[in-house]
């Protein structure tokens, strides 16, 4: 039969897909429609590809099951299923990773093994194919089992045997190459074959990360530290989005181990310990993560960490290799575990083998214990931060103490849980009304019918409370507010409420404390409205109230909470209108009052911004500090991270640079852990600093992490952003193309959120990295897109459009165009100087000018290309700031001049740019072997000998 269209489609889709779980689910539907249709040509094609998609994904069950079903119907109809029914899926080239796949598993017979590989063979003879691929297939194997001498031998017959269309690719035959001899003591050959991987661009599925994670350790030892940190940084952050790549992140983590790295390593070993339940056939690569992750651990214990918590080792998942266990597990609990797991693999697989080849490999990871070296990799530190222990209360008071925290925070069920727990010990009456009361503020914030129908359960309890307690009135003011008053604050609500306000205020104005209640609700919900001279006369009410109540019989606690409500009430107002003075008085006094430790975060971070305000940035950095004690108490991650944050911010201004980055890490751990947005702007934060002093490499790594995050939900403009830095990171790099793909996936965010011209900034980024590169077409096109977006922003009257970045787009179209010899590009020039003219931007103009030079020069006009250079630096002069600028143009002048073989005009502006850089002995030098190289191109030797003497 035919294959439907319907299918055709799907199949079509899948051979232009990349690999992952959304193309597995895709393939799963494929298959399902060509088995109901009965369609087994069609069912043939789907299998290898599901084969191809799980060989890259680290499904190994479904890799064997679904290439042996293939392997059946080819042997029994080799035309009706051919050998490569779709270009890529080729049942011959799945062939080459079934010995490797069953000699990664020890309950895999040797016989089994050499059983695939003898019948890979005649399959190939049979379809007249070369044999190299059944030799890599051969020497891997040996090399792997640890068959020394049969490997050897394989090496030498793969050497001898010509290439062919079903070879393994170069980048797959050097990199396993390079292990077999780095694991037989030849690295000098090693090192030489890692070479022509990354010197010749060789690239695979995993490579050249897997190559790169297996070099680090032998380059490291053989001395070459150079390029390792940000080898080792490329290598991660291509292996870490694959659980297939175990493996390599074991690599990772034992380079960590020995470097002095190991909180860095510790940060790998957590993100991944899971993806060792991901494969359960992998388990050679099982033996290499958890012998890397036992010798980390030892060097964490040596090094005085051994108590630290290893998060997700407390994960049923992985019963398998570390049996049954209670908790999180610490670094000294977990580390023997990972030795036992890997010498019970090792002995599975030397039974089988029979050898001691694995058991010599973990043998070796073991004696890496004693191995060190000084190479830093990052700044990630252990946490050494320990959270306040905060008592168990035993008294209601203390329970609606803790259900205050709690709710303050946003840990519900937890506040609703010690609410329950006050109300058990039997309080009195009005403190059963104030544990009633949180329940119903509690019950606000949470959806559902449920909580709606425990609110209202929550306003009848306080009610009933308030009436034991002998007050009717409150009791009455209770049942006919509360309910709305905890309700949403929207307009249409806020206004509803206030009316509400306005009549209690009149039926209850000889009732302290209810004038209290009211007044409070009134003052916060002006200050959402903005009104501040309204809210600050209900504060003032307020205060009256509770100075009222005070002549009565309340208890001072009661008081004393009352005092504090309305001191952050006024220092929240004091702060909205700007008054620092105000706001400080009123913080310092709440501070004196609040016993609520959320609370007095929130007053100490309030202090800390203010303190900063006023330069005061030690006291500023102690209240931030302090905030972030009360807050790890009470577990709040999120408000930890915000903390952090703050303290990261003044800790910069400060210019204690690592100690903020380290506060930053550790905001993003908490975030982390919060499952809060919070790590996005924290990520963002630390990676704009890595990235400014000079560390790209983690900067991408952080971004990444961050725009990967599958556990928060992060919208078009953050995600625009963090393209857009991570572009800029990749660059810096050396990593044009991963820039140019950041870029275009910041383009589309921008674009979804409604922001053309950031996406227009963006398209002039990859146009100037085009051009960079020498692919000047389309740094002309990404230009001429820039200008576009830009002009339609502008005409549509809907986005505010700086003139600035229309001159910014013709001046880059217009480089671009004359680099190319585009005609039209002198017309393109003077269009961008005249609209800089129009903008009185006399930088861009300046640039545009020295644009001008550089086309005019290479148009062989070299008088007007000087004039130009000269009317650029004259310009430059114009603008304040720019004397670095002045003087780079007038040596742009003389570079004209010298390259036009008119040495003796160069060398008098040559001498015009040194007495301009006077004081600058480093520009001088540069300028002055440029000078002598003129002089001596010009015919002046004994000048030129002078100058360079001078140099």
């Amino acid at each position: 039969m035919n294959t439907t269209d319907e299918l055709e489609d799907l199949i079509d889709e899948a051979l232009d897909a990349m690999w992952g779980p959304r193309l597995a689910a895709h393939l799963d539907k494929a298959l399902a429609l060509a088995i109901e249709q009965g369609d087994e040509p069609g069912e043939y094609r789907v299998r290898l590809l599901i084969g191809n998609n799980a060989q890259m994904s680290g499904d190994t069950d479904k890799l064997l099951s679904n290439f042996a079903w293939c392997l059946a119907r080819h042997d029994g109809d080799p035309v009706r299923f051919p050998i490569e029914p779709d270009e890529g899926s080729d049942l011959m080239w799945q062939f080459k990773w079934m010995a490797e796949v069953l000699g990664a598993d020890p309950q895999f017979s040797t016989e089994q093994i050499h059983g695939v590989l003898d019948d890979m063979e005649g399959h190939y003879l049979r379809a007249n194919l070369g044999l190299s691929g059944v030799a890599m297939a051969r020497f891997e194997s040996a090399f792997q089992n640890g068959h020394v001498d049969e490997a050897r031998a394989a090496y030498a017959r793969l050497a001898s045997i010509e290439r062919d269309e079903h070879s393994h690719c170069d980048a797959c035959v050097r990199s396993v190459s390079m292990g077999y001899h780095f694991s037989t003591g030849d690295t000098q050959q090693g090192i030489k074959e890692f070479g022509e991987i990354m010197d010749g661009g060789f690239t695979c599925g995993e490579e050249p990360e897997n190559a790169m994670s297996l070099a680090l350790v032998p380059l490291l030892r053989a001395g070459g530290s150079d390029n390792l940190a940000s080898m080792h940084m490329r290598s991660y952050r291509e292996a870490r989005g694959n659980a297939d790549n175990i493996g390599i992140i074991a690599n990772h983590i034992a380079f960590c181990a020995i470097t002095g790295n190991p909180a860095r390593g510790l940060s790998l070993a957590e993100r991944h310990l899971a993806w060792l339940a991901h494969d359960p056939l992998s388990h050679r690569s099982h033996l290499n993560f958890l012998s890397a992750l036992g010798l980390l651990l030892e060097k964490a214990i040596a090094a005085g960490h051994g108590t630290v918590p290893v998060r997700g080792s407390d994960s049923a998942m992985l019963n398998q290799f570390f049996g049954r266990r209670d908790g999180v597990l610490s670094a000294a609990e977990l580390a023997p575990l990972c030795w036992a797991a890997s010498d019970a693999l090792a002995a599975d697989f030397d039974a089988r083998n029979g050898n001691g080849w694995h058991a010599q490999l973990v043998a070796d990871r073991r004696k890496m214990v004693g191995e060190s070296h000084d190479l830093p990799l990052g700044a990630e530190a252990f946490n050494s931060v320990t959270p306040r222990v905060v008592a168990e209360p035993d008294t209601s008071d203390g329970w609606h103490l803790r259900t205050l925290d709690l709710a303050a925070v946003g840990q519900y069920d937890a506040a609703l849980a010690a609410c329950a727990n006050g109300v058990r010990l039997g309080p009195d009456p009005r403190g059963l009304a104030a544990l009633h009361h949180a329940a119903i503020r509690i019950h606000a914030q949470m959806p559902g019918e449920e909580h709606a129908a425990a609110l209202r359960g929550a306003v009848g309890s306080r009610a009933a409370a308030q009436r034991d307690a002998g007050d009717e009135a409150l009791a009455g003011l209770t049942e006919r507010t509360c309910e709305l008053l905890a309700g949403p604050e929207d307009a249409e609500n806020n206004a509803e409420k206030l009316a509400l306000i306005s009549r209690e205020l009149q039926a209850m104005e000889s009732h302290p404390e209810a004038l209290y209640i009211l007044n409070a609700e009134r003052a916060h919900i002006l200050m959402l409205n903005g009104d501040h001279g309204q809210a600050r006369s209900a504060l003032e009410a307020m205060g009256a109230a509770i100075a009222a109540w005070e002549t009565g019989d309340a208890p001072q606690a009661t008081l004393r909470r009352a005092h504090a409500v309305h001191s952050s009430l006024m220092f929240r107002l004091c702060s909205e209108e700007d008054d620092v003075d105000g706001a400080m008085a009123w913080v310092e006094k709440n501070l004196e009052l609040e016993t609520s430790d959320a609370h007095r975060a929130a007053a100490l971070d309030l202090r800390s911004r203010l303190r900063a305000q006023r330069g005061e940035l030690a006291q500023a950095l102690a209240d931030a500090e302090a905030a972030t004690d009360y807050l790890l108490g009470l577990g709040a991650r999120e408000g930890v991270a915000r903390a952090a944050q703050l303290s990261a911010a003044i800790l910069q201004e400060m210019g204690r640079t690592e100690e903020a980055r380290a506060r930053l890490r550790f905001g993003i751990q908490q975030a982390q852990m919060a499952e809060s947005p919070m790590v996005v702007a924290l990520a963002y934060a630390l990676a704009q600093d890595v990235l400014e002093h000079g560390s790209p490499d983690e900067a991408i790594e952080l971004l990444d992490e961050a725009v990967g995050n599958a556990s928060i939900e992060i919208g078009d403009h953050d995600r625009g952003e963090l393209y857009e830095l991570m572009g800029a990171a990749m660059r810096t790099a050396g990593e044009p193309g991963g820039a140019l793909s950041a870029w275009t996936l910041g383009i589309e965010s921008f674009e979804a959120n409604g922001e053309p011209v950031r996406a227009a900034q963006l398209h002039l980024a990859a146009s100037s990295t085009y051009q960079e590169a020498g692919y000047l077409e389309p740094a002309a096109g990404e230009a001429r897109t820039a200008l576009e977006v830009l002009l339609a922003a502008a005409d549509s009257g809907e986005h505010d459009v700086d003139p600035r970045s229309v001159v910014a787009a013709r001046m880059q179209l217009a480089e671009a165009m004359s680099l190319g010899g585009v005609d039209g590009a002198h017309e393109a020039i003077a269009a961008a100087a005249a609209l800089a003219r129009e903008a009185d931007s006399a930088h861009q103009e300046a640039e545009i000018q020295l644009i001008n030079a550089r086309h005019l020069f290479r148009s062989g006009d070299v008088d007007a290309a000087v004039a130009s250079a000269l009317q650029g630096s004259s310009t430059f002069e114009r603008v304040q700031g720019a004397e670095q600028q002045t003087v780079w143009a007038l040596l742009q002048a003389a570079h004209l001049l010298d390259n036009a073989k008119r040495h003796d005009d160069a060398v008098a502006l040559y001498k015009q740019v040194l007495d301009a850089l006077a004081g600058d002995r480093q520009g001088q030098e540069t300028v002055r072997y440029q000078l002598a190289d003129c002089l001596e191109a010009g015919g002046r030797g004994a000048e030129a000998a002078a100058v360079r003497a001078d140099a």
